[in-house]
């Protein structure tokens, strides 16, 4: 049997775990957590970008700095009123100006209050920072990818072997559905009993949306992107996260396509991503022809699928697509048949502009074996091929059907756990909110803390890859 370069699976019980076990050095305190914000010369960047208030009159008494500081505390600590607390202790204030000084200067520091600000002075420049957060967001993106760059992602320069991409050169990316700040689905309800007509607070951004498994769950629903170089715990860089619209065009992928293309256009060496089965055939489609690569699991509803009877010489063979890739059907002399799948000796990437996928398959044969190239990761269209040659008039969704990295091999088990990135993210995103759920309304806030989050994710990782205490992986 001519070798495969994707290799065969191997069972569950022969896999080797490659994760490894958290330690108490791996630990990071509050302190440590605080300080790699305030350090964090993004945070310097973000000010910079607010419009400066053109209001006549006493100035602030805490510039834009200051907030954002307390924004990014707020995820470390996990609530305004807590986060409050801590800023008003001069001691724990003193990190914020440790931070300017060595960003902008002993004059700047100076200028700082003796302590941090209260709540009331937190929640009325909020509205202010909503008012910008998407402003915020747009300038920021830039910021996190060329920290993402400087920390050894996606390079540019590096080996690029498409069948076997490594974990830096990929996007992990999800979406996730937050907890609704309220219950309340209705701003007005009606007591059966009484006749009382009462009021709610609803959040118009939540609605009732379906999880994977089938869980109902009632919030806005966010798509995260990350990366990392290393296996170790806390060096992710998230690079994005985008508002998922109720009823938008194409779902939860849709956004997930834009944002993938988005950051491939800014990263060359970014070779694609890692998702989940929302991907399905016309996204996988839209990605391939950019240039990257789409890994994820074959749709369960995926059918084989007839697709030729390849005939060389005196010979033919059946072949079908299943399971992401193409096999053979081989009839047995008992009158069973099964489908093997077709060796693949290379993986091939064509094009400048619009790129085409080819599997190199390697087709065994009693008279010899027979060299196929098969076109995979792409649907082409009516215009692309001749007339009654296409996939749309053949009525054949190659995209869905022939996966670039098909699922069932050694290569994708290697690959496709990395994904676990993208829900390892989401849960510390829940870890930073209180009980679990938002406490934000709207679109605009909602956005404001998720740019919280990130920020204090992606300062921890910054300080660690500056300081070189990030731990190399054993084993």
């Amino acid at each position: 049997m001519p070798e495969d370069i994707f290799g065969d699976a191997v069972p569950p019980a022969q896999r080797i775990p490659r994760k490894r076990t958290f330690s108490d050095k791996d630990r990071r305190t509050l302190w440590e957590r605080l300080h790699d914000c305030a350090h964090n010369p993004d945070l310097y960047e973000l000010a910079e970008t607010l419009p400066k208030p053109d209001r006549i009159g006493r100035p602030r008494d805490y510039p834009d700095l200051a907030f954002l500081f307390f924004l990014t505390a707020r995820s470390v600590l996990a609530s305004a009123r807590r986060t409050a607390a801590h800023l008003e202790d001069p001691e724990v204030w003193t990190i914020l100006e440790s931070g300017v000084r060595a960003a902008l200067g002993p004059a700047e520091a100076a200028r700082l209050p003796e302590a941090g600000p209260t709540r009331s002075q937190w929640l009325h420049a909020q509205r202010r920072l909503r008012d910008h957060s998407h402003e915020l967001w747009e300038a920021y993106r830039p910021l996190a990818l060329q920290q993402a760059l400087d920390q050894g992602i996606f390079p540019e320069d590096e080996t690029r072997a498409w069948s076997n991409p490594q974990r830096h050169q990929l996007i992990a990316a999800d979406g996730t559905v937050l907890k609704s700040p309220t219950l309340a689905r209705a701003a007005q309800s009606v007591d059966l009993a009484t006749g009382e007509i009462r009021c709610h607070r609803i959040d118009p951004a939540s609605v009732t949306q379906t999880e994977g498994g089938g869980n109902q769950v009632f919030g806005p629903k966010y798509v995260f992107f990350s990366a990392r170089k290393d296996a170790d715990y806390m060096t992710r860089v998230f690079l994005d996260s985008r508002y998922v619209p109720h009823l938008h065009p194409g779902g939860e992928a849709a956004v997930a396509v834009d944002g993938v293309i988005d950051i491939m256009s800014a990263a060359p060496g970014c070779m694609g991503t890692l998702y989940d089965g929302a991907m399905r055939g016309v996204h996988r489609d839209t990605i391939a022809r950019f240039g990257g690569l789409v890994i994820n699991k074959q749709h369960k509803g995926n059918d084989p699928q007839f697709y030729e009877t390849l005939r060389r010489g005196r010979c033919s063979h059946e072949l079908w697509a299943a399971n992401g890739r193409i096999a053979e059907k081989v009839h047995f002399a008992d009158g069973t048949t099964e489908l093997v799948p077709a060796p693949v000796r290379k993986l091939e990437r064509r094009g400048t502009r619009i790129f085409r996928w080819y599997h190199v398959l390697t087709i065994p044969c009693r008279h010899g074996r027979h060299e196929y190239r098969v076109a995979v990761g792409t649907t082409s269209r009516t215009s692309e091929r001749p007339p009654g040659q296409s996939d749309e008039e053949r009525g054949f969704h190659r995209a869905e059907h022939l996966q670039q990295i098909p699922e069932f091999t050694r290569n994708h088990q290697l690959v496709y756990p990395y994904r676990s990135d993208a829900e390892s993210g989401h849960a510390q995103l829940d870890a930073s909110l209180w009980n679990g759920r938002l406490i934000s309304y709207g679109v605009e806030a909602q956005q404001l803390l998720t740019l919280g989050f990130v920020l204090a994710q992606n300062s921890t990782s910054r300080a660690l890859h500056q300081t070189g205490t990030v731990l190399q992986p054993t084993g």
